[in-house]
This record gives structure tokens, C-alpha cells and sequence, in this order.
């Protein structure tokens, strides 16, 4: 089954420069990239290490990320993170991955901050699907990652199988139940593929450009033992780049994330 999750993000070390340096292996990879839910919980792992030792246990609210070019796995990969600015309830903090050759392979701005009470507060009901996780078959995909996930379609269906609309409702759980909270729910929100290559017959790449992730409940009330639904609509596309949103539901019935991507369909 390859390397666990919690086993590569583990493996991140100082290189004694202020960059830290990690390998992911082969098994992580989609298509030509490390796996975007690897590279952001990396990301959000190393901007942590940069902060000051009282701010390292702040919650993650909000990450943007922009995929620049492919970062392949089998190598050694070089993380740069410092923190930009920290006020009295968030910090501010950027992580650069460079690919083995030192260019810059993705850039993530996190922010991080202390929970604040608030008058105003609204839940996202979570759609019935209809069916249950037991009552479907599981999905296998191509994407190497996806060995380190288990994936059921309630709504919807796999890429290329023609479907009519742009949306898939997808029940997904880790393997690796016995990783950090945080990084399941980096890993789970990004585990999908676009409902727009579902409506395909054929094969044809896509690529995520840019990927942001709001954190809206505490992961660690998440159980990783259960599964996740996480419904993704597609938007709106246009000339080959297409705007969807994803939002994280767990089997408590909350939402947990919600994600915006732009991704590019070649075809």
C-alpha cells in the first residue's frame, strides 16, 4: 500500500539553512505532481516550524495555494517557510516547495488564528445523497494517491463514465486513520476529482492551478474512523479553465471546509 501519510509528513527535516527537506515517494503521486492534499499539508506543517514557539498551535482558518509547475516524488524537495505578519488574534505565514532543480513548484499563504466569540453564526446543512456509504461500491482510480484513499460515488460517478451534470457527491475516507486531524482534512478536501472530467467519455488531463481551503470547524472533532461526504460543484468554465467548489461534510453532519479551485481541462 505503499507510504502512510502521517509517515511522509513525518520524514520533513531540517536542512539546517532555515529550509526543511522531505521525499515524497512515487505512491503519492497525481499524474505528474505530488498529490495537492500532500503538498498543502506539508506546506502547513513547515509554516508552523516558522512561527514563533506560542503561535505554533493556532488554528488553520484559511489557505490559498498556487500550483506553479509539477513537483515530481522519488526526490528530495526543499521547503522555505516564514511567517509575513502576526497580529494580536492571527499570523500570517508563506511556504515555498521547490522542485529538486530549485525552482519554485508551488507557493501557500496560510492563516492562522485564535478562536473568537462571535454573535453571529450559521451552519451549512449537509445534503442527503440519498444513499449510504455500505449501500455503494467502492471506486478504483488511476491516480497513484488513491491508493491511500477509499472513494464512493453517491451522486454522480467515476471520470469518463459520461455523466450529465457537474457534480459528484462523493463519501471518501483515509486509510491512514491514525494521522494528525489537520492533515486528513488537507488530504480528504482535495481528494476528488473534477466532476467535469466525469461528464468526459475519454480520457483527458486536468490540472489544478489554484486551490484555497477555509477551515470552518475544529478538525480534530472529526472522526477519522468514519466517513466524509464532500459534495463539489463545478461553477462555471470557460476556454478551458473551470471554477468549482467543495465543501467538506462529516459524519456529524457539519461542515468542516469549504475549497475553491481553478482548474485547467485539456480537452
Amino acid at each position: 500500500m505503499g507510504t502512510e501519510f502521517s509517515a511522509v509528513l513525518a520524514s520533513l527535516a531540517d536542512a539546517g539553512d532555515g529550509s526543511l527537506l522531505v521525499t515524497v515517494p512515487a505512491d503519492w503521486q497525481q499524474g505528474r505532481t505530488v498529490f495537492g492534499g500532500m503538498q498543502m499539508a506539508l506546506a502547513c506543517r513547515a509554516m508552523r516550524q516558522a512561527m514563533p514557539l506560542e503561535c505554533r498551535d493556532l488554528a488553520l482558518r484559511s489557505a490559498q495555494m498556487t500550483f506553479v509547475s509539477p513537483l515530481p516524488g522519488g526526490e528530495a524537495i526543499r521547503m522555505r517557510a516564514r511567517p509575513l505578519r502576526r497580529s494580536r488574534s492571527t499570523v500570517h505565514a508563506r511556504c515555498d516547495i521547490e522542485a529538486p532543480d530549485g525552482a519554485i513548484a508551488c507557493t501557500v499563504v496560510g492563516i492562522f488564528g485564535v478562536a473568537r466569540p462571535s454573535q453571529f453564526v450559521r451552519e451549512m446543512p449537509a445534503p442527503d445523497p440519498g444513499r449510504r456509504p455500505g449501500e455503494l461500491a467502492g471506486a478504483t482510480l488511476a491516480a497513484a494517491f488513491m491508493q491511500h484513499f477509499e472513494a464512493r460515488w453517491a451522486f454522480g460517478d467515476v471520470p469518463f463514465s459520461g455523466c450529465t451534470e457537474p457534480r459528484s457527491m462523493i463519501y471518501g475516507r483515509l486509510r491512514d486513520q491514525e494521522c494528525g486531524a489537520e492533515d486528513a482534512l488537507l488530504a480528504l478536501a482535495d481528494m476528488i476529482p473534477t466532476p467535469v472530467l466525469s461528464m468526459l467519455t475519454h480520457p483527458t488531463p486536468a490540472s489544478s492551478l489554484s486551490w484555497m481551503i477555509e477551515v470552518l470547524r475544529d478538525p480534530a472533532t472529526l472522526d477519522l474512523h468514519d466517513w466524509v461526504l464532500i459534495d463539489t460543484a463545478v461553477r462555471a468554465g470557460t476556454a478551458g479553465y473551470l471554477s468549482q467548489t467543495s465543501v467538506l461534510y462529516g459524519p456529524d453532519g457539519h461542515a468542516y471546509s469549504v475549497s475553491h479551485q481553478t482548474v485547467g481541462v485539456f480537452g
